[in-house]
């Protein structure tokens, strides 16, 4: 059976535009979209209304009628084979056992419980920190420039980057646009005005050059036809990335990359860009970074 697409939905208008974005990537994946959405009991005892009075028990009815909108929504796209879930229970936790056996794993930013002043939700940071498969983060489109027919995607030169060329190739063959590999680098100890004198800002290019034509080198004859630009930009890598994706289709990056403490999930630049990317964005983590068990359980409620 084809590995789905997962969303995760909570009724808010963030969530939406994911359940969007993740039907047109099923439907260019040819694979079924399954839509998941967890309830989150009440907590306090209070008495509440016999079920007989209600469609379902509390808080289920509130869920299904989350997980209709969403799939309605969704069938606007594309015809497509709609598997919708509702859970009981810890919220990162369910959605994280959804996607052990997904494609992908696509969130809104944040849902009804953020911040609207924090760009990423809870949820969506332990998602993209510990999901076994990528996961997309669809934020609100602020960025008024046109987006461009091209995938970006940031290229360090660490196994993560590598894996997220891959990916990202993946994407501009089903979309048939062209790809754009950015290499982004900054003095680490120096801001321009106060570099040393002879530090050799061309010769550090050179090596960005050279490391992005290795880094594309394994992936070329598998994509031969997918048009590359290759970028070596001189700035801090997220700030970079960030501006790219203002313009992209979308942005990939690896979840952690060169210089990364092997502990840590989300490097320091993935961890930046999730926070205040501008476009579509897809963390692409290491197979060997993503064992993670997990438990809880979801009820199957329809498949059409």
């Amino acid at each position: 059976m084809s590995k789905p697409v997962v969303v995760g939905v909570d009724g808010s208008a963030a969530a939406l535009n994911a359940v969007d974005w993740a039907a047109a990537e099923a439907g260019r994946r040819r694979l079924p979209l399954r839509i998941v959405h967890v309830a989150v009991r009440w907590e306090y005892n209070v008495e509440a209304p016999a079920e007989s009075e209600m469609e379902a028990p509390r808080p289920e009815a509130a869920g299904l009628q989350v997980l209709h909108i969403a799939e309605e929504r969704a069938r606007t796209f594309a015809s497509l084979r709609v598997d919708c879930r509702l859970g009981i229970g810890p919220i990162p936790l369910t959605l994280l056992q959804e996607a052990e056996d997904a494609a992908l794993l696509v969130l809104g930013p944040h849902g009804t419980g953020g911040f609207t002043r924090l760009l990423l939700g809870s949820v969506s940071r332990q998602a993209a920190e510990h999901a076994p498969c990528p996961v997309v983060i669809v934020p609100h489109d602020t960025d008024t420039r046109p987006r461009q027919a091209e995938i970006v995607v940031g290229v360090d030169g660490s196994a993560g980057s590598i894996d997220a060329l891959g990916f990202a190739l993946e994407e501009a063959s089903l979309r048939a646009v062209g790809l754009r590999a950015i290499h982004a680098w900054a003095h680490p100890a120096y801001p321009p005005e106060m570099r040393p004198i002879r530090y050799d800002a061309a010769a550090v290019e050179r090596e960005g050059t050279r490391l992005l034509s290795e880094s594309l080198a394994g992936w070329r004859s598998k994509y031969p036809d997918i048009p590359v630009l290759e970028q070596v930009v001189e700035g801090a890598p997220a700030d970079v990335l960030i501006e790219a994706s203002g313009a992209a289709e979308l942005l990939v990056v690896g979840a952690r990359g060169r210089g990364g403490f092997p502990g840590l999930r989300v490097g320091s630049v993935s961890h930046a860009v999730l926070h205040r990317t501008r476009g579509p964005l897809v963390v692409v983590r290491r197979a060997t970074d993503s064992n993670l068990h997990t438990t809880g359980g979801m009820r199957v409620t329809h498949e059409s």
